[in-house]
């Protein structure tokens, strides 16, 4: 089954301009009256187990309401992602995510002209989270239903614009890049940060920290010049309080 590629330019609402390639999309409407959602061309392949895809914004309009989400084939493309059943949204101009709610709930920073989003569906444990120009959120969905979803973005803030990333070059969260680091300590840091982020009791956060440090140090033992490994073991070091060993990966 084919995976997206490209947005669906058969598939949107609104006054959206597609470029030869697929990949960008401008806002053209005269006014920020009507909001308008693109779906890409195929569906998340219902086999997958993690799918990422980032969206730069190159211009983020008079108002900055953009959203980036994904949605079934089903849902109303002239709404919002994330204000029905079936879409799921995170907004530039308020930071909130939406799933079938009109006032949505905070979430992250807002975003705008020059910041990178990135999203990451993750159909092992059913959660979604969002990264912001390299840095992951944390977890912004859960119980995530449904398996035939698409990608898509809203636009309701003029001259927006827009370019998604499929894989076709190299993903400004390190995390995601095959290349960086082989897939099982990939998947395992993913779901170590995932459920760390979401636990409240101090032990078993800093349970699955350490747990992310021995799949890191396991991947320097073998390359230790491995920048993806130095930065993020960097990073759970400085969020358990280990400064001095978090400076020093950070010096290598």
């Amino acid at each position: 089954m084919d995976s997206p590629t490209a947005w669906n330019v058969d598939d949107k609402f609104g006054s959206l301009i597609i470029n030869s390639d697929g990949l960008r999309v401008n806002y053209t409407e005269k006014s920020d009256e009507y909001c308008a959602t693109i779906r890409v061309n195929h569906l998340i392949s219902p086999q997958c187990k993690l799918f990422y895809f980032e969206v730069e914004i190159l211009n983020g309009g008079e108002n900055g309401i953009i959203g980036i989400g994904f949605c079934e084939k089903t849902v109303n493309l002239n709404k919002m992602p994330g204000w029905e059943d079936n879409s799921w949204g995170y907004y530039g101009d308020d930071g909130r995510s939406f799933h079938h709610l009109g006032k949505g709930k905070p979430y992250g920073p807002l975003f705008t002209t020059s910041d990178t989003i990135g999203c990451c569906l993750n159909f092992r444990n059913n959660t979604v989270f969002y990264t912001l120009n390299e840095v992951h959120l944390r977890i912004a969905f859960q119980d995530l239903e449904g398996n035939l979803l698409y990608p898509c973005i809203e636009f309701k803030s003029q001259g927006g614009s827009v370019e998604v990333n499929f894989g076709h070059k190299k993903f400004k969260y390190e995390a995601i890049n095959n290349h960086d680091i082989d897939g099982f300590l990939k998947e395992k840091w993913v779901e170590v940060l995932n459920s760390s982020l979401n636990l409240c009791d101090d032990e078993l956060l800093r349970g699955d920290y350490e747990q992310a440090l021995l799949y890191l140090t396991m991947l320097l033992d073998s390359e230790p010049n491995n920048a993806f490994a130095l930065k993020y073991r960097a990073e759970t070091y400085h969020m358990i309080g280990k400064y001095k060993k978090s400076l020093l990966d950070l010096k290598n």
